[in-house]
């Protein structure tokens, strides 16, 4: 079993997401751009496939820290896509202590 080690967010990794998330809205620019007019189903199947993908590298590369009980934990994509967040926090119920409290998102390191 490997142990994963977890850090708290540094600059790189908001430059990271910024990153992934431009070339998500360029992809989705574009995509809208050429495929809107004719292919518009074609098109939404981008944008779905894109946040899917989105929402799984977060996963897997994010986890949280329970600020009640200092639980780090990790999500599955359904709760991560579905929880709502704010700039470095997530509204989740924390699997120790059983309370809902914005957590605090740290990187897992590889």
């Amino acid at each position: 079993m490997s142990t994963k080690k977890y850090r708290k967010t540094a600059k790189a990794d908001w430059y990271r997401t910024a990153l992934v998330l431009f070339l998500f809205i360029t992809v989705m620019v574009f995509s809208s751009i050429f495929l809107l007019p004719g292919c518009w189903y074609l098109w939404i199947l981008i944008i779905i496939t894109g946040t899917l993908l989105l929402v799984n590298w977060h996963t897997k590369n994010f986890a949280y820290l329970c600020p009640i009980c200092g639980r780090v934990f990790e999500v599955s994509t359904l709760e991560n896509f579905l929880g709502p967040d704010r700039v470095n926090k997530k509204f989740l119920k924390c699997p120790k202590c059983g309370k809902r409290s914005w957590v605090q998102i740290l990187r897992i390191e590889k």
